[in-house]
């Protein structure tokens, strides 16, 4: 009778903790959560990536708080964690702690283990948290204006609330759960080690699916390619750009990050040859009139691998009369330039920020950025071949050296 008076107890929610006897002690959990008698009392529990992918720190859950009703909110009383903490994963020694949460601990280390951002969820409110590994100093996420994460916003749960880019220190990250009543929030983070301690900043993101027809992994089943804009103050862009592909669960397989600065140009096209999709990412990159085109054609892996199933590159230099000049082919530069052009013909493209212009959409066929050498006093013959036009090219500019 006793055990059925307990179940009653923690169905209907009541306070009377540790009447209800059970035949049998409940099975303990990790030596830093042990269930109390009666197990009516739900403790917070730690999910994510407990241990670092260097495996040198491991992120452990201590003590148990005084419980909070559950008010309708989680399915029983809840029992808050006193403090979260950061181990040396061999030798236990604590490095970081902070204060514990009534629901939620969900902890995402960066791919090198040199951030971990620490989501944690109260009834009301949410908080999330960077430390890092160097000095153990940490950083409170606010929004761009500087203020904290807005009361009743919870993480997703349809989506990845974290998810780190290749870039040590970047990551994105999405709040709210969406609906008619509260549209998802996201931001563009940036964290670095600095003086002794941390900073962090960030960016408001606009997300838009360019597509959900293509299937770059050859499974049978697309996936969603998807455009992130960071914008800054008023709402103008920042100039950052993310392509992403997503599988149909919601991981993230692929990234391509550029930006409106030089050295960061780049283009991206969808290719489709024989009924199956590839990604055409294409560099005509040139610094000072030295110029490396190299372009790549791939597919992916089932994990996201880059697997390339053709690639070409050229080198020239148009400074002629300098005794650096490294040399300028004709043959060579014309070749390239058809075999890309001619990927192009069937391609769309997806992103492009050549000539520090953002652009998506349209067919690859019209991407001419990589002919921006062109000299204006030269018109281009179409009655000629590409070759012929560079050689043209070359004698123009030889002349004008001496």
């Amino acid at each position: 009778m006793k055990k059925v008076l307990g179940v009653l107890t923690l169905l209907l929610l009541l306070p009377a903790w540790g009447q209800a006897e059970m035949d049998q002690p409940p099975e303990e959990g990790p030596p830093s959560l042990v269930l109390p008698e009666g197990a009516s009392i739900m403790p917070a529990s730690l999910s994510g990536e407990s241990l670092s992918p260097d495996g040198r720190f491991m992120a452990v859950e201590r003590g148990q708080g005084e419980p909070a009703p559950a008010a309708g909110v989680y399915p029983a009383q809840v029992s808050p964690a006193d403090m979260i903490q950061i181990t040396d994963a061999q030798t236990g020694e604590v490095l970081w702690e902070g204060e514990g949460a009534y629901s939620q601990f969900i902890i995402l280390w960066s791919p090198e283990g040199s951030f971990a951002a620490l989501a944690r969820t109260s009834r009301t409110r949410c908080s999330v948290t960077v430390i890092e590994t160097e000095n153990w100093t940490s950083w409170d996420f606010t929004l761009p204006d500087g203020s904290p994460i807005p009361e009743y916003t919870f993480l997703p749960d349809d989506e990845p609330w974290c998810v780190w880019r290749e870039y040590e220190g970047c990551f994105d990250l999405t709040l709210g759960r969406g609906g008619d009543e509260r549209s998802k929030m996201r931001y563009y983070c940036v964290v670095s080690s600095t003086n002794g301690g941390i900073e962090g900043y960030s960016w408001k993101e606009d997300r838009e699916i360019l597509s959900e027809d293509y299937d770059f992994d050859h499974d049978g089943t697309p996936e969603p390619v998807e455009l992130i804009t960071i914008f800054g103050e008023n709402g103008v862009s920042a100039g950052g750009y993310t392509l992403r592909i997503w599988k149909e669960d919601g991981t993230p397989i692929w990234v391509q990050n550029t930006d409106l600065g030089h050295a960061s140009w780049c283009s991206v096209f969808a290719f489709e040859q024989d009924g199956r999709d590839y990604l055409l990412r294409y560099n005509p990159t040139m610094y000072q009139g030295f110029a490396t085109y190299s372009y790549t054609l791939f597919s992916l892996s089932e994990f996201g691998e880059e697997q390339a199933v053709r690639e070409g590159s050229v080198n020239f230099d148009l400074n002629f009369g300098s005794p650096m000049h490294e040399g300028y082919d004709p043959k060579a530069i014309a070749a390239f330039l058809e075999e890309v052009h001619g990927l192009l013909e069937n391609s769309e493209l997806l992103l492009t920020t050549e000539g520090g212009v953002f652009r998506t959409g349209g067919s690859g066929a019209d991407f001419r950025s990589d002919m921006d050498f062109w000299i204006d006093n030269l018109p281009y013959d179409g009655g000629k071949t590409l070759e012929e036009n560079l050689r043209n090219l070359r004698d123009s500019l030889q002349k004008a050296a001496g």
